[in-house]
Order: structure tokens, then sequence, then C-alpha cells
């Protein structure tokens, strides 16, 4: 079976959305592993923090009108508005199970939107692709969120922390295989 490549303007125009969101899903991984004074204060700017940059690098990928598939651009954009919704509704919570509602709600909310937008997309955008891997990661920490609601906060930033870290090495496999496409394309 013949591997389906990324054309190269369209590798070269979302090699730095790609990897803008796998900084910051990796830093954000960091800070749920490494942090150790963990509070309800650092659970809620960690999360809208990671929410609204998340989202900024996911409108960045889909509003390239060009290049990805309107099939593909409106769930990722509904996914972005989702986050940035998310991001400030959990600044203003008080306990912590308030908080890991909306970030379970923001993480399922973007995972159905990166399925749907991999759905529709996967047999004409080849990076559509990328985005049915992310979409499962996200529902099922969303999921795995809502369930463990009732954890403290090292138990959520625990949950989150193991989802965003398979999300970062996805996207930066993603992001590797775009440069490799977009160099690919140049020679």
């Amino acid at each position: 079976m013949p591997v389906k490549r990324i054309p190269a303007p369209t590798a070269e125009a979302l090699i730095r959305p790609v990897w803008v969101r796998a900084v910051i899903t990796a830093v954000f991984a960091a800070v749920t592993v490494f942090w150790q004074d963990e509070t309800l204060t650092l659970l809620k700017v960690a999360v809208a923090g990671y929410f609204a940059l998340g989202a900024t690098a996911v409108w960045d990928y889909a509003k390239d009108e060009e290049l990805v598939p309107a099939t593909v651009r409106g769930p990722l954009a509904l996914g972005a508005a989702a986050w940035v919704l998310s991001a400030v509704a959990v600044i203003f919570v008080g306990t912590t199970t308030a908080a890991a509602v909306i970030a379970g709600v923001g993480f399922v909310a973007m995972g159905v939107a990166e399925l749907v937008a991999g759905i529709r997309g996967r047999g004409a955008f080849v990076p559509a692709r990328d985005q049915l891997l992310l979409g499962a990661v996200g529902t099922l920490t969303g999921a795995a969120l809502l369930v463990g609601m009732q954890l403290d906060v090292h138990g959520i930033l625990g949950i989150a922390g193991m989802g965003v870290i398979i999300m970062a090495v996805l996207l930066m496999i993603s992001g590797g295989g775009m440069v490799h496409d977009a160099r690919r394309g140049r020679d």
C-alpha cells in the first residue's frame, strides 16, 4: 500500500500551527508532571492557559481556506471556540470538581470536533488523519476527567497530563512528518 504524502504547500503552511500546538501541549504536560505545589489556582491557570493557547494554534491551523477543506475547518473552529469558552469558565470556578468538569467538557468538545474533522476530511485531506488520533485521545481524556471529577488537584492534573503527554507525542510526530514532506517537495 503506497504511503500518501502531504502536498508540500499544505505541509509548509501547517508546520507552524502543528508545532506551536505541540510545544504548548508539551509545556502543559510538563507542568502536570513536574509541578510540586498543586493548588486549585495552578489547576485553573494551567487549564485556562492550555486551552486558550491551544485554541489559537488550532484556529491558526483551521483558518487556512485555501489548503484546509471546509469539512475540516468547521469542526476545528468549533473545537477552538469550545476551548476558549472553557478557558474563560475555568478561571471563575471555586472547586476542584467544577474545574475538572469544565476541563473534561473542554477536552471532550475538542476531541469530538477533531474526530468529526478527521472522519470528514481523511479521504481528501491527508493531515486530517492525525485529527482522528488526537480526537480519540482528547475525548478519552475528557471522559476520564468527568469520571474522576471527585479527585484532588493532583489526580485531576494527573489524568489531564496523561492524555496531554500522548497528544504532545502525536503532534510532534505529525509536525515532523510535515517538515519531512515540505522538504521533500522542495527537492
